[in-house]
């Protein structure tokens, strides 16, 4: 007898034999690829392992609201966490940064992290073992849940939920040329239907060769600034201890958070020239402390197999000290400018989520609401008080279904905002509609229109009336005087997923009347920096992302490649750019090797009267696995001077300011890492779960 199955992991097969010759297969598995097997049988029941897995077709599955992902076992067993992963897997439009450890997407969008549907962070994918995966789940269109948020992805881990047993794991990545550290530990321990795990992980910067390169100009002076080397670094750190209970419809987790960040090495030293004329130089030192307490409390209960109900409740205390300290020697003049900040922000989010399915229409409907309250005290060369209270809170409510290979999504989200500071206050009634509509004529196949209007509310920042002065020749204040306006966004889509090949274009459209943007203006021979009030904005982004296997599940190349305009208006003045970014990579991965190879150029992105560059990169990694040691070496940034980290750029008629801030240390840096982990008494039952189209993703975005 000869039966074929798909499978990429190992599965438990049981067999049910009808006239001694036929077999009834239960497979329980949520993905299926083609493995051949033969066997005659005369037990009435028989178990056993399936062994070499053959893979036959792709391991990415579309579906109408997601791509689901599977790993492989020669993924799995050249990866030493879900994290390394991550990159070994095709994430189409998504930049996996391993060297600063962040995933944007490739216009630069903030993507959420999870871990079976409650939110995470990359440290918490370290925490888990590659065999541990069971899928992946990229969602690039989010609902009306999160269509108050700057979240465009997110990326869902699924894992095997572990009855017994525990686990301890050390992860180290250092470079062997500066001073650069990341080190992560962690233990769990699995009890019946609980986790509890404790993990701690910092990051530690202390570069020597650093520096920032200023110009500005206006009709009276043409000020340029060298950077002399500097050092810069800081500290971050931050500590979990969480407990999750998961037992049938039920599902209860809590987690506390502890994290610290201490920026006291930023200095910045500068050699003024007027013109080409050296006429002294400066020092700036920023130095910037806090520290951050947070608790985190989830449940989901399923009501039925038709209904369910989520619960999420954050609170979190964020105290800052920050001081700012700018001395300038110009022609054997002195001057001095610093002030400090003491901050302390209190805030609570609190969401509530109902969910109703049935057999082709899903309903969600949720309520959060969000509080904070902040103090900011000035001292030294600014004496001032900065009291804030603002309120938000945000219902929602969205259809989901399918009319045959036809899916459609229509939502509607409400905002009630109210802020107060001292004598300014606004209170704003703000409507989120969307809508989506996707065709699937083939399994493989998909294209998709979605519309969305997203309200944008001003910060705490932009809205203080605190002016700070830069220096003799600059100055920043705030405008309270600013309101929320109305992005209206578009967007098409269209996939296609061919044996080897993943294919994607889309087409974003942006839109808003009436805005706040960055702008700059001369006073007094100063020039000034605030957010202003801009007549419109347009914004088109076309992105297009490939990959292809080269050998089936052992090398493979994906590729990207964007198109950017921007365009803003105020009264007879139009500011606008037109950038590219691109970028891609090699993965190899054999047995316990594997090797990466990556670039990518992030472009120039037009806000108001600034543009922000934004970094690029490269890297060439490779890894070995050994028993339960992952041993890793890299180059990042090969064949570079420096790495610039960031800038910016004013442009306005005669008005003209541009910043660039570069690290040398980052250019032809060589890491070093070690992983290690080790595991005991796991055990864990097999679920059946069937995959569905609805969005069940859970979490608050904090």
């Amino acid at each position: 007898m000869r039966n074929s199955f798909c499978i990429f992991f190992l599965l438990w097969v049981t067999l049910d034999v009808y006239s001694g010759e036929k077999c009834l297969f239960t497979i329980g598995s949520d993905f299926i690829v083609t493995d051949t097997i033969s066997k005659n049988l005369s037990d009435t029941s028989r178990i056993f392992n399936l062994s070499d897995v053959v893979v036959k077709g792709s391991n990415i599955i579309t579906k109408s609201d997601r791509l689901i992902l599977i790993p492989t076992s020669n993924m799995q067993k050249a990866s030493s966490s879900a994290w390394d992963l991550l990159s070994k897997i095709k994430l189409p439009g998504v930049i996996v940064d391993r060297q600063n450890k962040n995933a944007t997407t490739i216009n630069g969008s903030n993507i959420l992290f999870k871990i079976n549907n409650i939110d995470a962070t990359i440290a918490d994918f370290l925490t888990i073992i590659p065999s541990d995966v069971k899928k992946i789940e990229f969602f690039d269109k989010l609902g009306a849940r999160y269509n108050d948020s700057n979240i465009s992805a997110i990326i869902n881990i699924v894992t095997k939920r572990h009855t017994s047993g525990g686990q301890f794991g050390l992860y180290e990545d250092a470079a062997l040329t500066t001073m650069s550290l990341y080190n992560s530990a962690y233990v769990k321990f699995n009890k019946a239907n609980s986790l509890f795990s404790l993990s701690y992980n910092s990051k530690y910067r202390d570069y020597s060769n650093s520096y920032t390169d200023t110009y500005l100009e206006n009709e009276d002076v043409e000020i340029s600034r060298n950077g002399v080397e500097s050092p810069y670094g800081y500290f971050l750190q931050n500590i979990d201890a969480a407990y999750n209970y998961y037992k049938n419809n039920f599902t209860f987790n809590i987690k506390f958070n502890y994290s610290t960040n201490r920026n006291t090495n930023q200095n910045c030293s500068q050699e003024i020239f007027d013109k080409k004329s050296l006429i002294g130089n400066s020092f700036r030192s920023p130095k910037d402390k806090s520290h951050s307490p947070a608790i985190d409390l989830f449940s989901e209960y399923k009501i039925s197999s038709k209904q369910s109900l989520l619960f999420n409740m954050v609170g979190k205390i964020l105290q800052t000290n920050y001081d700012y300290s700018y001395t300038e020697n110009v022609n054997e003049n002195n001057s001095h400018f610093e002030y400090g900040v003491e901050g302390k922000r209190k805030s609570l989010i609190t969401e509530i989520m109902h969910t109703y399915s049935l057999k082709n229409l899903s309903w969600d409907s949720g309520l959060r609401y969000k509080y904070s309250d902040t103090h900011n005290l000035y001292s030294y060369d600014i004496i001032n008080d900065f009291d804030s209270k603002d309120q938000n809170l945000y219902a929602y409510t969205q259809f989901s279904g399918n009319v045959k290979n036809i899916y459609y999504m229509g939502g509607i989200g409400i905002n009630w905002v109210s802020f107060k500071e001292g004598g300014n206050s606004f209170y704003k009634v703000l409507y989120r509609p969307l809508g989506r509509i996707k065709y699937m004529p083939l399994d493989n196949f998909s294209m998709s229109y979605q519309f969305s209007m997203q309200p944008t509310i001003p910060s705490l920042s932009t809205l203080s009336g605190i002016t700070k002065s830069l220096n003799r020749y600059e100055f920043e204040t705030g405008n309270s005087a600013l309101h929320p306006y109305d992005n209206i966004k578009h967007k098409l889509s269209l996939s296609w997923n061919p044996n080897r090949w993943y294919i994607s274009l889309n087409y974003n459209i942006e839109s808003a009347k009436n805005l706040f943007a960055p702008g700059i203006y001369c006073q007094n021979g100063k020039l000034g920096y605030q957010h202003i009030n801009f007549d419109s904005k347009t914004v088109s982004k076309i992105d297009f992302y490939t990959s292809f296997d080269i050998i089936k599940d052992m090398l493979f190349i994906d590729g990207y490649i964007s198109y950017n305009y921007y365009k803003f208006r105020i009264e007879d003045e139009t500011f606008s750019l037109t950038d590219y970014t691109y970028g891609g990579k090699i993965v190899f991965y054999l047995k316990n090797f594997s090797a990466n190879i990556s670039f990518n150029h992030n472009p120039k992105e037009l806000f108001g009267m600034k543009s922000f560059y934004g970094e690029s990169t490269g890297s060439v990694d490779c890894s070995y696995k050994y028993k339960r040691m992952t041993f890793s070496l890299g180059i990042w940034n090969p064949f570079k001077k420096y790495v610039q980290s960031s800038g910016f750029e004013y442009a306005r008629n005669d008005l003209y300011k541009t910043e660039h801030f570069r690290i040398k240390d980052n250019a032809n840096m060589i890491t070093l890492g070690v992983a290690y982990d080790i595991n005991w008494g796991k055990s864990y039952k097999a679920r059946n779960k069937r995959l569905n189209n609805s969005d069940n993703i859970d979490g608050i975005v904090k």
